[in-house]
């Protein structure tokens, strides 16, 4: 089931909410926990019933296991079983059809290897357990049963894309379910968080992807795509990405307040990153969090010598990149992200520190708009089926062409709602025109305007932790009044108008 979708926003959410807000008069808290779990068991199985008991066995045995953590001697070896059983499951259904399709072309052995169906949110609950097992084994774990262990692995704002929570930000908050404390605000609050979200989502992410799509899909067949085509993709596949994940981690943000429980911010408008670091702590924040502190860390981090440190930079990089797929697109995306975080390091310690370039305006925002070249550049290997793709339009950038699209990217293009829209008010401006047009406001408004975590941070619905957004050049922060009532109304009606087609949020793929 989608955000989305339809059937969750006016059939699933409305009786969860619902049902939910009626048991926590009665006061029962296992009740209430019982009715979230259930609801989330519901929202899992809707994509693929079959998957639900994989889901079921996998917190099953980390749940024994962290019994097993709890109270015995043996706890490092109950760990490292852990570990590698959660691995070995990821590895199975993540990696394991690539490796052996790998070896099979390699060696020509003429193996059938049969394609592995991907389960939904499977990353996201995998690093979870593993951040459970590994705080148990440190003693940091408060007592619990296992339906509030369930609660935490399967609640359903948070697991099919993260944010990626600890055991400490949502337990307190579980025993406390039954209380029913500023109901009302909460329920305004997270409607309109979560319209916000799904209009990112529904209208600017989804309306990008109309230009995305069929650039890489032409050049998949090698088209003679030129300059402008793979420029206009490039940045309207990156846009979409952004959007469309921003929307997700405000939707997840809103739908736990509406139960009134918070949960980290994930996204902190990384595309204002003034450097490749900065913007690996602003985009999906709870997994740069895991990667430094299950991965980077227990590599030695930086308490070794800096020839060692650069190499857990990339290392930790590198993990970072293949755990978003399974293909030599993002072995090269790991890489090349692994490569950029070194040579930042290099340079703030060898150059801009010494000169004492990181308090000058210029450099601040020519490290800006360098850092955003690289991620959209970095992002073509993110986005292309093959590296024989990535290639062709890293090498059609330099091809350039006349100020027009080409002839099917343009009829592609022209099919999407919002260029249709943009014609009938403009009917005199070009489809390129139009595209770069829309690229650039939306630039503007990543670059200029407050994030949804800026807009709503005195109200306090996040878990509080380390602010890494970057201050919006125009600020202004929502409030529950007539105006803002009516403009989330208008932004609810064109996502309600925009429904028709549904389409998977990006992270759902990983």
């Amino acid at each position: 089931m989608l955000f989305n979708s339809i059937e969750f926003l006016f059939f699933f959410l409305p009786m969860v909410v619902f049902v939910f807000l009626w048991l926590q008069r009665h006061g029962d808290l296992r009740l209430v926990m019982g009715w979230l779990v259930l609801s989330s068991l519901f929202f899992y199985a809707w994509w693929n019933p079959a998957y639900l008991l994989l889901l079921l066995f996998s917190a099953s045995i980390n749940y024994s296991l962290g019994l097993l953590l709890a109270r015995s001697e043996r706890g490092s070896a109950w760990l490292t079983l852990g570990i590698l059983f959660n691995l070995g499951l990821l590895a199975y259904f993540k990696y394991a059809e690539f490796f052996l399709g790998n070896i099979n072309t390699a060696l020509d052995l003429g193996w059938n290897v049969r394609h592995i169906i991907l389960p939904l949110a499977i990353s996201f609950y995998t690093f979870q357990q593993i951040t459970y097992l590994v705080d148990t084994r440190k003693g940091l774990t408060e007592a619990h049963g296992f339906l509030e262990y369930c609660l935490f692995v399967s609640f359903f704002p948070q697991l099919i894309a993260g944010p990626i929570v600890h055991h400490s930000e949502m337990f307190l908050q579980f025993k406390k379910l039954n209380q029913a404390m500023d109901t009302s605000r909460n329920i305004t609050i997270g409607v309109s968080i979560l319209v916000i979200g799904l209009f990112k989502k529904v209208v600017i992410a989804d309306s990008f992807a109309g230009i995305a799509t069929p650039t890489f899909s032409l050049a998949a067949g090698q088209a003679g795509l030129g300059t402008i085509d793979v420029v206009a993709g490039s940045m309207a596949y990156a846009l979409q990405l952004y959007f469309d994940f921003s929307g997700y981690s405000d939707m997840a943000i809103g739908l736990a307040c509406l139960f009134g429980l918070k949960l980290p911010v994930n996204f902190f408008s990384p595309y204002r990153a003034r450097n490749i670091s900065d913007f690996w702590r602003m985009w999906h924040a709870t997994l740069s969090r895991f990667l430094r502190d299950y991965v980077y860390m227990p590599l030695g981090g930086f308490l070794c010598s800096p020839r060692r440190q650069r190499f857990n930079l990339f290392l930790t990089m590198f993990v970072g990149g293949v755990w978003h797929g399974a293909g030599w697109t993002f072995v090269l995306y790991g890489i090349c992200h692994g490569l950029y975080v070194v040579i930042h390091q290099v340079w703030r310690v060898r150059v801009s520190g010494p000169l004492g370039l990181v308090n000058k305006n210029a450099y601040k925002v020519g490290s800006q708009m360098l850092t955003f070249l690289v991620v959209v550049l970095t992002l073509i290997l993110f986005r292309a089926d093959s590296v024989a793709t990535a290639g062709y339009l890293y090498s059609q950038v330099f091809q350039p062409t006349a100020w027009v699209f080409d002839p099917q990217l343009t009829a592609s293009i022209e099919r999407t709602n919002l260029l249709q829209l943009m014609h009938m008010l403009s009917p005199g401006i070009s489809a390129v025109q139009l595209v770069y047009s829309l690229i650039l406001f939306a630039c503007l408004v990543c670059w200029l305007l407050p994030s949804t975590f800026q807009l709503f941070k005195q109200y306090d619905v996040t878990i509080d932790q380390a602010d890494a957004s970057r201050s919006a050049r125009f600020t202004f922060r929502w409030k529950p009044n007539a105006f803002w009532a009516c403009f989330l109304a208008f932004m609810a009606m064109v996502c309600c108008l925009n429904l028709s087609a549904v389409s998977e949020f990006l992270y759902f793929q990983f």
